[in-house]
């Protein structure tokens, strides 16, 4: 909306150029050099920027629309945009393109020159979310938070949640698009996000040629601001909010705002809201759009008892999965090969499920290739191959999935796969650790007491398990692991059955949920067997037994009354862990 971007000029307070705006212009028709930065700064400061800016906009949104289709039309309107604003990114791509189009090479060329600089100057001014506006990296728990943020924001929207990526400034949503389009990238799904240190961020998905699907992201501080002046709302008017400036461009017609609308009352479960929403922004080719509204109708589909309105909502996922595949979305393909194969359609689309898995590994999407090696890992749904599982699971640990790199670490440990050691394992455990990653180092324990990276070491396993211990001293999955290994292993020099006691004392008498559980009664008794006190380890596993009478524990009822003869013999367990 032409009012919306105009006032990306009011944010901020620059310095004062070294030179008017007017006189930068004419300057630079003389011939004389300058950058896109001087620029910038310049026309920040110009009395009239509010009013070239309202022009600008305008045309940036006409020429946009008529990109692909209408190149004759675009020499007038790239001409204007400049005339408005020398420094415009979308100016010199559309006016670039017109010249190309009538083979004007040198008049090409010079618009492709400051295509280059004002790319170059926008990928300068990239910062990190952990940065703060300074440039400077915060605190760690700041930066803890905005990993947080980042996770919250991006589901549903951008996949790769562990990585991180920078924000580029940008004047208006049509420039960053148009920057997309600088990288050979299409644009094909777009959401506003928000986050503690960027008011307004552009969330774009962009198509190459060939590959996956990048995701770019931008910041719209100047248009925030500018939204929030042109409803004159105060810096600290607790009525505007991002959601305030969200909620006006969604009813301009925004798609991004329109998927973000949809996205919020998804949330809330306003799902006939969310609807409407998320189909406007649909229509415009928007997968983002296209992926939330599968994963709503999904979700009803599940919900409902009514066969015919469960068919209805079973068509509508598969048209907007299809169409969000059609637009490339790798996420789209791994979420419809997994009900394929789940049978959730027709029993002759099982069979399609693997090879859109297959696809959508071909696009490195991580989530396709942890579930492709967990297949050939199981042998479900296709043979079981060892070699092929490892090959899935390394890929996608390669990728930076911290879920891949764990399960990879585990199918290393596994001795009925009896794979050979890998040294990225450990190294990609440490990245993990180095996050706090309790389990993490509970896998690095394991690989030092197996030896992975050569003769086992077991002051490093004993090392890596209290860490992970101390980062996570009522997890109870985790604390039983590690509790298990220390009291049964039978590497004789490994075990440590006074500490395995003592940290599932301290778990079954903090946590309990974990009490009611007969796999941890049973790891607590056998800690206590471990040490000598058999009579305590009686009592706890009796109580293991009773618990397991209930059908849900049918298949460990037969290993707790195992367990429970050898304490009454006098007897500990031994078990070849990790």
């Amino acid at each position: 909306p032409v009012l919306l971007l105009m006032l990306f000029g009011l944010a901020g307070c620059q310095a004062a150029p070294p030179v008017p705006y007017d006189v930068l212009t004419a300057r630079i028709a003389a011939g004389e050099a300058t950058s896109p930065g001087e620029l910038d700064r310049s026309f920040r400061a110009a009395p009239d920027h509010v009013e070239r800016l309202e022009r600008l906009a305008e045309l940036e949104l006409q020429a946009y629309a008529i990109l692909e289709d209408e190149p004759l039309k675009l020499g007038s309107l790239g001409t204007a945009m400049l005339d408005n604003y020398y420094g415009s990114l979308t100016g010199h791509y559309v006016l670039a393109r017109f010249y190309r189009h009538l083979e004007n090479a040198e008049a090409a060329d010079l618009h492709e020159g400051w295509v280059e600089q004002i790319r170059a100057h926008i990928k300068a001014g990239a910062r990190l979310p952990d940065a703060g506006a300074d440039g400077k990296r915060r605190p760690a728990k700041a930066r803890q938070r905005a990993a947080a943020e980042r996770t919250e924001a991006a589901d549903g929207t951008s996949r790769p949640t562990h990585l991180t990526l920078p924000y580029l400034p940008a004047a208006t949503a049509v420039e960053a698009q148009v920057y997309a389009l600088t990288e050979g990238l299409t644009p094909v799904g777009s959401i506003y996000q928000t986050s503690g240190t960027v008011p307004l961020a552009l969330l774009l998905q962009g198509k190459p040629e060939s590959g996956r699907i990048v995701a770019l992201q931008f910041d719209l501080t100047g248009v925030y601001e500018g939204i929030r002046s042109s409803l004159g709302a105060s810096a600290d008017d607790p009525d505007f909010n991002a959601f305030a400036a969200v909620g006006y461009l969604a009813r301009e017609g925004d798609s991004a705002a329109q998927t973000a609308v949809g996205a919020f009352l998804a949330s809330q479960e306003r799902f006939e809201d969310a609807v409407n929403w998320l189909r406007a922004a649909s229509r415009t080719g928007n997968l983002i759009a296209n992926t939330l509204l599968a994963r709503i109708f999904w979700e009803q589909a599940r919900a409902t008892e009514d066969e015919e309105e469960r068919e209805n909502l079973l068509s509508e996922t598969l048209d907007n999965y299809l169409q969000a595949i059609t637009l490339g979305s790798s996420d789209a393909m791994y979420a419809l090969g997994v009900l394929y194969l789940n049978g959730h359609f027709d029993e002759e689309n099982v069979a399609a499920g693997v090879p859109l898995l297959r696809q959508a590994a071909d696009l490195e999407n991580d989530d396709a290739l942890i579930y492709l090696g967990h297949l050939h890992y199981t042998g479900e749904g296709v043979e079981q191959d060892y070699s092929a599982a490892r090959e899935f699971f390394a890929e996608a640990a390669a990728l930076g999935n911290p879920l891949a790199r764990r399960t990879y670490a585990r199918f290393l440990l596994d001795r009925a796969a009896d794979q050979a050691s890998d040294p990225r394992a450990a190294e990609w455990l440490r990245e993990l650790a180095d996050g706090n990653d309790a389990e993490a180092m509970l896998l690095l324990g394991n690989l030092a007491a197996r030896g992975q990276d050569g003769k086992p070491d077991r002051r490093a396993a004993r090392r890596w398990y209290r860490k992970a211990v101390s980062a996570a001293p009522l997890e109870p999955a985790l604390v039983n692991e590690i509790a298990w290994t220390l009291a049964v292993s039978t590497d004789i020099d490994l075990r440590e059955p006074a500490y395995a006691r003592a940290i599932m004392d301290t778990l079954m008498n903090g946590n309990a949920e974990a009490r009611k559980r007969p796999e941890y009664l049973d790891t607590w008794a056998a800690a206590h067997a471990a040490s000598g006190d058999f009579e305590r380890a009686r009592a706890l596993q009796a109580e293991a037994v009773a618990i397991a009478e209930d059908d849900e524990f049918a298949e460990v009822r037969p290993i707790l009354a195992e367990h429970l003869a050898l304490f009454e013999r006098g007897e500990t367990v031994s078990e070849a862990v990790p």
